[in-house]
Formats: structure tokens, C-alpha cells, sequence
């Protein structure tokens, strides 16, 4: 008998965040999300695990994925997918989302040789309603493929997602879940199913709304194109160019590509020409000005959340803004991090949750049993069976 693995498989446009559970253990796994061409040969360097190249056989092109599609990347101008990764809408369209699909699906699967996976994936808010069958149709089915990490040999890796236990809903919708739910799948917070409750997932290249009353969606607002972390990157790397000018004798400066700009959000210096310059009030000053556009523009579409019991803050790129979100919706705040993982984690465990509450969820009804649940029985007393009389009028001549 196959033994059921829940995973909840959150892909973005940053990285694959991943969580499942086999038996009573909870795993996760964060997999940058850059997947290009084998373009320099077998790769010899080094053992690390995080080193993965895929293939679909033996005959097939091969592919960089994550970490080491990052490094063979570095020194292109403009790499394949690159551009797709960070600001597709469609991404999971592309041949790249089915590859990091496979592989952190079939990561979470080694070892488990008999193992059934359930699964739940996540789409943006403004893909959920017009793909998520199409998204469907490409997951559904056998998958068959080969890795390899690090010196390891190739390893083939098979799997089969049955119609019955896929399931995609929307990103937000999984960070709620992560909150109402319990570990094992059962419903913790009732009360968020019955106020009105805004949940704001900001990722790196999309911060989606989506409020709720009870368990019916009222609005999905998405604002991709002007409040998401990807406008700090663009704004830094903006910002560094001129700062770079400015201090340059020859006045060029240097450019920044976004995807360089990790390193030094993290350290607050930049290295020019030979000197290290502190670079923190730019980093901040450019979180500042994304962060004060974002949440004016929540405040507005919310109509300044006057009737909304919680707003729920989650996603990757929440923690630099949550400063601003307290500032403006005060004790209404549930940050997503408060509850047992990191936000950027959140979406996937509330993924794996929910795969967990449907896949145990009690048989469906019949068809009669499903009418019978808005049917009300009711009685007709005696009295009230009697003719319609009505009075006979003489007729004046």
C-alpha cells in the first residue's frame, strides 16, 4: 500500500519554497528559482548538494537549476529565463516552472520509494481564475526525469500526480490556511472564516490582496507592475548607478543588475574602483519609499480597512515592510511569521496543510444527500386543508 506524502509547492518568481509532511515530519526546502541552458559542459568543481543539473534522459539537453543556474549565470548580460523569472505573470507556463516543479517535487520524494504524493500548488492572484485548469493539465500525470547534485551521478527520479490529489489555489487563499489550520490539517482559527479578513502576500515580483468575508472572496487586487520588492531592486540599482557617477572621476559609474543586488542589501556596502563605500542609507531610503507607496495604496483599495477584523501580512518579501503595515493598521496586523515558520515559508506550510484537510475530508455526498442538506422538512396541519369558499352575492334586478 502506498503511503500518502503531503507537500505544498510554492513557486515565485523569486524561489521554490516547498514543505511536506511524511508521517509526523515536516520538511522544507528553498530552491532559487533560476533554471538555464548547460552552456560550459560537466560541472567538476565542487561536491555541493545545492549544485543541481536536470535532464529529461540520457540523450536530452541538460539544465542548471537553482543555486548553480545563479553562479554559471553571473557573468551574462542577459540570460535565458532570466527575464521570464523575474517578470513573466505567466511564468508557470514556461518549460522552467515544470523543471523546478519535478525537481523540488521529487527532492521532497527521495527516499520514499513507495510513496503517493498529494500536492497543492499556488498561483498568483490575477493567473488563479484564467489558468489554473491549464495549470492542471501539465501537472497531472507521470513524470519521469534525471538530476544529478554535485559529483553525484545522475539519478533517475519517477513520480505520478493523480488527478484526485492535485489541488491549485490561490497564493493568499494558502497563507490563510497556514494560519486557521492546525499541523494536521484541522481547523484552528474558526474566526477567520467568519470576519472579513485581508490577506496581503508580497512576494518579489507580486504583492496580491485578496479580502474575504466568511469563506467567499469579495476582491483580488494584485499590484505586480508598481508595489512589490522587484521596484526596490529597480530603485537601488538606479540609485547605485548615479551614486557610483557621482564618486567616479571619469563620471560613468558602474551598473547594478538586479539579480546582483542579494549581497549587497544584505552588507550595505559596495565595492568601486578599489574603495568600499557605505551604501545603507540608499538601501533604506529606497525599502522607505516602495514600503509608504504600497501601504497607501492597500489603505485606499481597503477604503482604509474600516470594516476588515484582521489584515494578514505574509510572503517572502513581507519582513522589510512590516514596520509600515504596523504603522497604518495597528493591533488589525497578523504577521504570518508569528505562527510557527518563516514568511516565506508560509504559503507552502499552509499549502501542505491544506492538502492534508482535503485529502482526509470526508467522502463526497450523493446527489441526493447534497439537495437533502438545503432541504427543510415541515408539516401541514389539518386545519389548513379546506376548500376555498366564497360568499354568493344576490343579484339586484
Amino acid at each position: 500500500m502506498s503511503t500518502p506524502i503531503y507537500i505544498g509547492n510554492d513557486q515565485g518568481y523569486y524561489g521554490t519554497k516547498v514543505v511536506s509532511r511524511n508521517n509526523d515530519k515536516f520538511l522544507k526546502m528553498f530552491i532559487r528559482n533560476m533554471v538555464v541552458p548547460n552552456r560550459v559542459g560537466e560541472i567538476t568543481y565542487n561536491n555541493d548538494p545545492h549544485n543541481i543539473m536536470y535532464r529529461e534522459n540520457s540523450n536530452d539537453r541538460e539544465w542548471f537549476v537553482g543555486k548553480l543556474a545563479i553562479e554559471q549565470s553571473a557573468d551574462d548580460e542577459l540570460f535565458d529565463s532570466h527575464e521570464r523569472r523575474l517578470f513573466s505573470p505567466t511564468w508557470f507556463r514556461e518549460q522552467e516552472y515544470l523543471i523546478m516543479f519535478r525537481v523540488s517535487t521529487g527532492l521532497m520524494l527521495q527516499g520514499n520509494p513507495d510513496a503517493e504524493p498529494v500536492v497543492s500548488v499556488a498561483l498568483p492572484t490575477d493567473s488563479y481564475i484564467d489558468y489554473k485548469e491549464e495549470l492542471k493539465r501539465r501537472l497531472i500525470g507521470k513524470h519521469s526525469f534525471e538530476i544529478k547534485q554535485g559529483n553525484l551521478p545522475y539519478r533517475k527520479i519517477e513520480f505520478e500526480i493523480k488527478r484526485e490529489n492535485l489541488y491549485v489555489i490561490s497564493q493568499p487563499m494558502a497563507t490563510l490556511f497556514h494560519i486557521a489550520l492546525d499541523r494536521e490539517g484541522q481547523l484552528l482559527n474558526e474566526d477567520l472564516f467568519i470576519q472579513k479578513v485581508s490577506i496581503n502576500d508580497l512576494g518579489f515580483g507580486t504583492s496580491d490582496v485578496e479580502t474575504l468575508h466568511g469563506e467567499t472572496i469579495i476582491k483580488r487586487q494584485s499590484f505586480t507592475s508598481r508595489h512589490a520588492m522587484i521596484n526596490v531592486y529597480q530603485l537601488l540599482s538606479q540609485r547605485l548607478h548615479e551614486f557610483t557617477r557621482d564618486v567616479d572621476p571619469e563620471k560613468t559609474g558602474k551598473d547594478y543588475p538586479i539579480w546582483s543586488l542579494n549581497r549587497i542589501i544584505r552588507s550595505n556596502e559596495i565595492s568601486f574602483k578599489g574603495t568600499v563605500y557605505d551604501v545603507s542609507d540608499i538601501v533604506k531610503e529606497s525599502i522607505e519609499e516602495v514600503g509608504s507607496s504600497l501601504v497607501e495604496e492597500v489603505w485606499t483599495r481597503l477604503d482604509y480597512a474600516d470594516d476588515i477584523t484582521y489584515i494578514i501580512l505574509t510572503g517572502g518579501s513581507s519582513i522589510p515592510f512590516k514596520t509600515h503595515y504596523r504603522e497604518q493598521f495597528g493591533d488589525k496586523l497578523i504577521f504570518a511569521e508569528d505562527y510557527g515558520i518563516d514568511a516565506q515559508f508560509a504559503n507552502a506550510f499552509g499549502l501542505c496543510k491544506f492538502t492534508q484537510s482535503k485529502s482526509r475530508s470526508v467522502p463526497s455526498k450523493s446527489q441526493q444527500e447534497v439537495a437533502s442538506t438545503i432541504q427543510e422538512e415541515f408539516t401541514v396541519p389539518a386545519s389548513a386543508e379546506k376548500p376555498v369558499k366564497r360568499d354568493k352575492q344576490a343579484v339586484k334586478k
